[in-house]
């Protein structure tokens, strides 16, 4: 289809009903158009590639060549892998989680089933496949190696509860894509009464202030470790101790301390520039981020909003130190295998292991709790910092060490006994002399 749309600027609008519009001048039939999306994404992509001269057969299959059959859940799928690829323009990243999902669980299932045949048993037939199924790769293992769910799971061997759940949802979105269509795919969506198995909540873990101080006087010292290795002589193969030091100690030191200052993600991070940074004003815009699978830096971040962070005199210190460097070039080198294997290097460092992520929590933790600052932050403002749409998320990743003025206001036995005693002669107006008189006050109130 040739585009001849681009040559008047599109428009954007609500509807009113939920959905958007985004209205544009058809040169060939010299009148203007409305295309109708559900989500404000989708109708700024479509205007993204009105300007850009685009093929719109995506958007019009209406006005293309004939489109094959579609016959099969595999031949659905196809179709909505492609729309999720070039209309709603998702991460190759995400794009090929979809297709593991698909190849290796999905369609050797239902894969061949027709359409018009499609029902509720096969989505449950699915769930039953995937809760005896047992994970083959390796990198598969590895991740779950340490997580505490694998005690709910068969012996162990079984995939999890969450992954689980994840490759269903896969299904579920293509069937209720399609039949939320106009005209829809399919006449009904025969998935839609499925319900998804429930999981447990998954426990991430953070550093307390003594792991923090810990790691930083470790890495600050040098990032000095031991290694025990062989070496060999006309008397045998002997075992001894040698001392190493951390490669690129002054760079992890600071990538750390950025991420517990400033709640930044792995890939914000590698994203940051002198040009997001602003010293004068002692804030930086988090704008961007780089996806280690593509191998690129995107212009948006995870949740597709820009975002502006204070920074404290750690942040500050550290961004000082690089702000000779050119204004687009990336101010932190994240491509390190201290980095990628930040489990091991917390080994090293002899504090708590986690995955670099749950520096994140540490952050919006203390902000949450007030560990290490003068009073704790409104939920609202750690909302604005994590960069989240929803407080429920960001819920998940403020923690807590204890709770407090719950469980533990429950009287012992003792004082029990000692209220009641005092209840006993204080008809006879006779306060007693126990080891519960330090109750006298508190039980005139209950």
């Amino acid at each position: 289809m040739k585009n001849n749309y681009n040559r008047r600027e599109p428009k954007i609008y609500s509807s009113g009903y939920g959905t958007w519009k985004v209205r544009f001048f058809d040169e060939e039939e010299k009148s203007y158009k409305n295309k109708s999306f559900r989500t404000k994404v989708e109708a700024e992509n479509l205007k993204r590639a009105l300007g850009r001269g685009d093929n719109l057969s995506h958007w019009f299959p209406k006005d293309c060549e004939p489109q094959e059959k579609i016959k099969t859940f595999y031949d659905l799928s196809k179709k909505w892998l492609d729309h999720a690829e070039h209309v709603r323009q998702i991460s190759v990243s995400c794009l090929g989680n979809y297709r593991c999902h698909l190849n290796n669980h999905i369609y050797p299932v239902i894969g061949n089933i027709s359409l018009s045949q499609l029902q509720l048993d096969h989505i449950e037939k699915l769930a039953k496949v995937l809760w005896k199924k047992k994970p083959k790769s390796r990198s598969y293992l590895a991740i779950r190696k340490n997580r505490w769910e694998d005690d709910l799971a068969q012996n162990g061997e079984t995939l999890s509860p969450s992954y689980q759940r994840e490759i269903l949802t896969v299904a579920c979105m293509i069937t209720g894509w399609a039949f939320r269509r106009r005209p829809p795919l399919i006449p009904e969506n025969p998935f839609e009464t499925f319900k998804l198995p429930e999981t447990p909540e998954h426990l991430y873990d953070y550093w307390r202030l003594e792991d923090e101080d810990q790691f930083f006087d470790w890495i600050e010292s040098g990032g000095y470790y031991t290694k025990e290795t062989g070496r060999y002589h006309h008397h045998g193969k002997t075992k001894v101790q040698i001392q190493l030091q951390t490669r690129n100690h002054e760079e992890l030191r600071d990538i750390v301390l950025i991420a517990l200052r400033t709640a930044m993600r792995l890939g914000e991070i590698g994203a940051l520039r002198n040009a997001d940074v602003d010293l004068a004003q002692g804030f930086i815009i988090v704008r961007g981020s780089y996806c280690s699978k593509e191998g690129k830096r995107k212009n948006t971040t995870k949740s597709k909003k820009a975002r502006r962070v204070e920074i404290n005199q750690d942040v500050r210190s550290i961004l000082e130190k690089r702000k000779f460097r050119p204004q687009m070039e990336p101010l932190f080198n994240i491509h390190m295998n201290t980095i990628k294997f930040f489990s091991r290097t917390c080994r090293l460092a002899g504090v708590k292991e986690l995955h670099f992520h749950s520096l994140r929590h540490t952050c919006l933790t203390n902000l949450a709790n007030g560990y290490g600052m003068e009073k704790p932050l409104p939920l609202p403002k750690v909302q604005q910092i994590a960069g989240h749409s929803d407080i429920k998320t960001t819920m998940r990743y403020v923690h807590g060490d204890i709770i407090n003025d719950t469980a533990s206001r429950q009287w012992s036995r003792e004082d029990r006994k000692a209220k009641k005693e005092w209840e006993e002669n204080e008809e006879k107006n006779v306060v007693p002399m126990t080891k519960g008189l330090r109750l006298v006050s508190s039980a005139k109130n209950l």
